[in-house]
């Protein structure tokens, strides 16, 4: 991109945020509600045109070998799709990989980065399906059904836990800590706010339907339900998210959850990073730079990185997401989606 095609954009993006706050002034908006202000739209992946705003990454960036890819499927709705390999090249920074992830990129303006306020809309939801999900087995136990798929239901978001507590009783539900799963991708989904610490992302977990099979569905997630977590780990201090200054909210694939604080040791400057999320101010001024939208994340010397590394598995992901929305109420999702 072009720097006078990049400085057009963020022009256009500081019109509309000067556009916004004057509507706001104009109208006396003192208490807005998810009533008069309707669903708030994050972002949506049904045209060519839209792949521009999403950045990808991998561990491929740091040495490891999974990839990923970001595109359209043949109904133009998002896929996010590659290889997760828990295989590790001997003499490398990391010590374990298996992660890969997409997010929209910044949206820079004169006045600071473009941000989404989610206040009034305390619930996020996202139109997603599992490409490679097998149909359910008749008679298989549905209670674990019903568990996988407990985190996208309106129920359970309103039984959302506020941000307090002890950091790993709040994350076991959230990130799926102690879980009895199979090897193989999980879905999160990640937020990054206007903060001052680059690295931090809150995420949860995204629980699909296993009853729905490779059909698409609505998942909802409370704001409140996301866990802080830095570099892979999750945070003892647990704050709460700045939902007035979204930045970032992405999606990744991994293999391994997120660990409770007393799990590991404090990760080292070395440490691999966690799936959307980079350590230094160089990173920072360089996180946007990475593969080209719809690009496949690989190492052009993968045959010599294979040799003499720590074998493990490979496994293939293939996520279906349509768009994400920001609702205050169930109701406001209607008409939202394509069938």
């Amino acid at each position: 991109m072009s720097l006078l095609k990049a400085f057009g954009q963020a022009l256009q993006r500081s019109v509309e945020v000067a556009r916004d706050e004057t509507a706001k002034m104009m109208r006396m908006e003192i208490s807005p509600t998810s009533k008069n202000q309707g669903a708030l739209l994050i972002y949506a992946m049904t045209q060519p045109a839209h792949l521009s705003n999403f950045a990808t990454g991998s561990d491929s960036d740091i040495g490891g070998l999974s990839q990923c890819r970001l595109g359209l499927d043949e109904s133009s709705r998002g896929r996010f799709y590659g290889t997760l390999s828990s295989q590790v090249p001997r003499g490398g920074k990391i010590e374990k990989s298996g992660y890969a992830g997409f997010r929209n990129r910044n949206r820079p303006t004169l006045f600071g980065n473009q941000c989404w306020d989610t206040t009034v809309h305390p619930y996020l939801a996202l139109r997603v399906r599992n490409r490679l999900a097998k149909k359910p087995i008749a008679g298989a136990d549905k209670s674990e059904h019903a568990d996988a798929g407990a985190g996208s239901g309106l129920r359970a978001a309103l039984h959302a836990s506020g941000p307090s507590g002890p950091a790993t009783s709040r994350a076991v539900h959230a990130l799926g800590l102690g879980r009895k799963e199979l090897p193989g991708p999980k879905f999160f989904v990640n937020i990054q706010t206007d903060g001052p610490v680059t690295s931090d992302l809150f995420q949860h977990r995204l629980y699909l339907d296993e009853s729905k099979g490779s059909n698409w569905q609505t998942v909802i997630i409370p704001f409140n339900d996301f866990v802080l977590t830095n570099t892979g780990q999750v945070s003892n201090s647990q704050v709460s998210m700045m939902r007035e200054k979204i930045r970032t909210v992405g999606i990744s694939s991994v293999l391994d959850v997120p660990v409770p604080p007393s799990a590991s040791k404090p990760p080292s400057k070395d440490a691999a990073p966690s799936a959307l999320s980079r350590n230094s101010r160089e990173s920072e001024q360089e996180e946007d730079d990475w593969a080209v939208d719809g690009d496949l994340r690989a190492d052009d010397n993968l045959d010599s990185a294979l040799r003499g590394s720590k074998r493990g598995a490979t496994f293939n992901f293939d996520l279906g997401v349509e768009s994400v929305y920001a609702v205050g109420e169930l109701e406001e999702l209607d008409g939202l989606f394509q069938q």
